[in-house]
């Protein structure tokens, strides 16, 4: 899956703000000299590059309550405008704080992140299809008897279902494959949120002392 909001390259630095009003974003002048881009644009959220910004919505709303539902970041979108720039820009401290208010979240992206997160939330959305099916057992077998009931009508299998033991038998059911898909949405994030040029620079040493480290080497061999 690409995305054309990352332009001919298919790589873009993006950074979602909130604003009523328009005055309240930086100008593209103090974007460009704080963080030493060329050039750069705003774009509405809700506009022709919404899809990507649902993706990044609902990964934003996902990370700060990781037991919230699929489609909550409409309900709870916060983001109005989306600024789009070239790739690998690093963001500015000063920038950041004057700005903290309106400044959502901000990524490094590439196509191949971007095809990444879309299958990670599909994951995500189809591991909670499955709890939430089985989650409403014992109240739908409860509906049921009551039901059966009302009609006047007998079956064993319905009245006499132990609706204590499914309902222990589904209290956790799914929970682990959905504390999966939210590591894997939490590393992605990790991997490409919006960093200062110092936080880049750890990272690379990071990586870089781990690839040099003969005992992580032999760990990830074995």
């Amino acid at each position: 899956m690409t995305s054309h909001t990352l332009g001919p390259f298919g790589k873009a630095t993006v950074i979602l703000f909130t604003a009523q009003f328009d005055s309240e974003l930086p100008k593209l002048a103090e974007m460009k000299r704080s963080l030493r881009i060329p050039d750069g644009k705003y774009y509405r959220s809700h506009g022709h590059h919404s899809e990507l910004c649902n993706k990044l919505e609902s990964l934003i709303q996902i990370i700060r309550n990781p037991s919230v539902d699929d489609d909550s970041w409409y309900r709870n979108r916060s983001s109005t405008d989306l600024f789009v720039t070239v790739a690998d820009v690093h963001s500015d401290l000063f920038m950041t704080l004057k700005y903290s208010a309106h400044i959502v979240a901000g990524y490094n992206l590439t196509n191949a992140s971007v095809a990444e997160l879309h299958k990670l939330l599909q994951n995500r959305r189809r591991a909670n299809r499955m709890r939430n099916t089985c989650a409403k057992w014992p109240d739908t077998l409860k509906d049921h008897i009551e039901e059966l009931r009302e009609l006047g009508l007998t079956d064993s299998r319905i009245t006499e279902i132990d609706v204590a033991a499914v309902a222990n038998m589904t209290e956790s059911y799914g929970i682990a494959a959905i504390e999966q898909t939210t590591q894997a949405l939490v590393a992605w994030h990790d991997r490409y949120r919006w960093r200062t040029a110092l936080e880049a620079l750890d990272r690379l040493r990071e990586a870089t002392d781990q690839e040099l480290d003969p005992e992580l080497a032999d760990e990830q061999l074995a």
